[in-house]
């Protein structure tokens, strides 16, 4: 048994609960008029099936896991870092807009995989513009523009 996956199954299991209530609070509405609280309902019993195999999983298991090699090698600094840049460039992308914050995000993302100079700011600038391209033209989506007006 995995007492690890019983537990984090279990919490992962009280926050689909409480989505699951709060979306009926919502009002799921029917499937030809869904209501504001369809896709909460949806996702809280994913979620909940999920944490169910969670749980299942952490209970047939025999004896306890090791860490994964991820967190014995210190990269669980990169994922701190990769959360706190997506704070960051959630509270700046309507004050830079979108090119400018998301460029800054896909440096950080990029440099974060030791990749060289060159193809950080080439791949950076490429994701960009080409989801730039993506989001403005073809799915007419509207983009803050922030300090650059395009």
């Amino acid at each position: 048994m995995d007492k690890r996956d019983i537990i984090s199954g279990a919490g992962w299991l009280c926050l689909a609960v409480f989505v699951f209530i709060v979306s009926l609070d919502l009002g799921i509405g029917a499937l030809q008029s869904p209501g504001p609280g369809f896709i909460l309902f949806c996702g809280s019993l994913g979620l909940a099936f999920l944490a169910g195999v969670l749980i299942l999983t952490g209970a047939r298991q025999k004896g306890r896991l090791p860490l994964p090699h991820f967190w014995k090698d210190g990269h669980c600094g990169h994922v701190a870092m990769v959360a706190a840049a997506l704070i960051v460039y959630s509270l700046l992308l309507t004050t830079l807009g979108y090119v400018l914050a998301t460029l800054g995000l896909m440096v950080l993302l990029f440099a974060l995989g030791k990749m060289k100079p060159w193809a950080v700011i080439l791949g950076s600038l490429l994701a960009v513009f080409l989801s730039y391209g993506l989001f403005h033209y073809l799915l007419k989506t509207p983009l803050p523009q922030g300090l650059l007006a395009f």
